[in-house]
């Protein structure tokens, strides 16, 4: 697997993934506004993000380490890609009387993930090159763990689902400095 610049990696990735489903969404409720909406859930004054409101906010929560994919054996002169797994929450930020709307969007969203696990470039066409496939897994969470993640997003609670994305490779120059151009 080739190595990937880890910015391009994460955001290009995260974005084509917003807009297969969205449109997977416009095609099972047409609207002309989005419905997917790639952000933090509330800014850092803890306020609603600007255009979160009635939306399927999709967040990143967490990045871990994928220890079940080796690209190189260990004594390779070279560092082998940092392989990641990444924590997605699709919030159904919807309130009053658009809460039934929301239940549907996210049910939408859960059925989608359902119906398509895996993620090829057939699918996405843009992804970076070193990236052939990945999926997405339902995480289950209990009430507690419900409590202990919106508490640290700072929001109440709204329906939401998590996902597990395995596995991203970022390269070995990952953690290397950017040099600024002259000038």
């Amino acid at each position: 697997m080739a190595s990937v610049e880890p910015m391009t990696v994460l955001q290009s990735t995260l974005e084509l993934l917003r807009a297969r489903l969205e449109a997977a969404l416009q095609v099972a409720a047409p609207s002309g506004e989005p419905w997917v909406k790639l952000t933090n859930p509330v800014g850092q004054d803890g306020q609603v993000a600007v255009g979160a409101r009635d939306k399927i906010v999709m967040t990143l929560v967490g990045l871990e380490t994928d220890t079940s994919v080796t690209s190189r054996p260990p004594a390779h002169p070279t560092a082998a890609p940092f392989n990641v797994n990444i924590s997605l929450l699709f919030i159904a930020n919807f309130t009053d009387s658009n809460y039934p709307t929301g239940l549907d969007m996210l049910a939408h969203v859960v059925s989608f993930f359902h119906a398509t696990p895996v993620f090829t470039r057939a699918l996405l066409p843009g992804l970076a090159d070193g990236i052939e496939n990945f999926q997405l897994e339902f995480v289950n969470l209990d009430l507690a763990q419900t409590h202990r993640l919106t508490a640290m997003l700072g929001i109440t609670y709204l329906p939401m689902a998590l996902y597990k994305l395995r596995t991203l490779p970022f390269g070995s120059d990952a953690a290397a400095p950017r040099r600024r151009p002259p000038g």
